[in-house]
């Protein structure tokens, strides 16, 4: 079902109207709605506005030029209150920069009064110090910027599809409530059959409770905790992964992150990542990550053991993730696995 994103624009006026309208143009070629808030002046008279319709967007783009721009009565630019509003709201960012040699030649073709640049100021370089520490687009020219907005608006659906409502087509709606029809349906027949299926469970209740699928929870939960990925194995993919960060990561802080998310990996077993999992996988975003050479093993060691014992399966989303989801089966073993260490304690 294809989405479309609000992306919100933010950035000083006067000095970027041409590159504010390339980026409009970039969004509406990515498919996306634009939403600014060129027909507003800053002031404190509008933050409520400006408020709502950052939380209202999915994504928040950052355009940085020459300018710090002009400040609100906390002291910082109205740029920048919008910046800590969307980090605030933990909305997925991303910021196309200008460079040094983009500025330079808007000074040149007198875009831009030299006095007027605010580049220098002590304001404006901690800002952009702290800006560069997430997605980040530089660009030397007007055309790179459109390839800019698609590459890292792709970049977000890959890393964050969980973040993103957007909108959807009112056709699809008919669909949804045709599918809801189908299934009230199928309920209705389900309640009328009930009675039986309840005999039937009676019967079935003291062995199909120690079952899950065709394994016992016995002997699942001692596989699982019988599985724990080599040590040296694990070093071993650690090390080629240092060697190879840039290939995977954009960034150091993401490496960082991405270090501290799989730090539970080292010395557990298969069941002990999964009931660390827990929140995630009944919230349906245990997103299967890329293979790089730690992701191969923990799918390959532990992941594929869940998927083995039938306890979910891999389902790829909307924008091309791929995430484990829990059937009941696995539903069940977690719930089986929360009493079992309650009776045990």
């Amino acid at each position: 079902m294809e989405k479309k994103y609000q992306v919100f624009i933010s950035s000083t006026y006067k000095d970027l109207i041409e590159e504010r309208q390339v980026v409009v143009e970039g969004v509406l070629n990515a498919g996306h709605i634009p939403a600014g808030m060129e027909s507003f002046k800053a002031g404190s008279s509008q933050e409520d506005t400006i408020k709502d319709w950052i939380k209202a967007s999915d994504i928040y783009v950052l355009v940085l030029g020459p300018r710090y721009g002009s400040l609100n009565k906390e002291g910082i630019s109205y740029t920048q209150w919008e910046y800590n509003m969307a980090k605030e709201y933990q909305k997925p960012m991303f910021a196309i920069v200008l460079s040094d040699n983009y500025i330079n030649k808007m000074v040149q073709n007198n875009r831009i009064l030299p006095t007027e640049l605010e580049t220098s100021k002590a304001e404006y370089i901690t800002f952009k110090d702290e800006v560069m520490k997430t997605l980040v687009v530089q660009v030397d020219h007007p055309a790179e910027i459109r390839g800019g907005i698609s590459d890292s608006i792709r970049d977000i659906e890959r890393k964050r599809p969980e973040d993103l409502e957007g909108w959807i087509k009112g056709s699809y709606l008919n669909e949804l409530e045709e599918l809801r029809k189908e299934n009230k349906e199928l309920s209705s027949d389900l309640l009328n059959r009930q009675g039986e299926v309840i005999g039937m469970q009676k019967k079935a209740k003291p062995v199909k409770d120690e079952y899950i699928g065709e394994f016992s929870f016995d002997a699942i939960r001692e596989v699982l905790n019988s599985v724990v990925i080599e040590e040296e194995k694990f070093n071993n993919a650690l090390e080629k992964l240092d060697a190879e960060k840039t290939r995977y990561f954009s960034e150091e802080l993401e490496y960082d992150d991405y270090l501290l998310s799989i730090k539970s990996v080292k010395g557990s077993s298969a069941l002990e990542y999964l009931l660390h999992s827990k929140a995630r996988l009944l919230a349906k975003k245990f997103v299967i990550p890329e293979y790089n050479p730690v992701d191969k093993i923990i799918y390959e060691d532990f992941v594929m053991l869940w998927e083995q014992y039938s306890l979910g399966r891999k389902v790829t989303l909307m924008g091309g993730s791929v995430i484990f989801a829990l059937n009941d089966e696995g539903r069940k073993f977690i719930a089986m696995m929360d009493i079992f260490k309650v009776k045990n304690n």
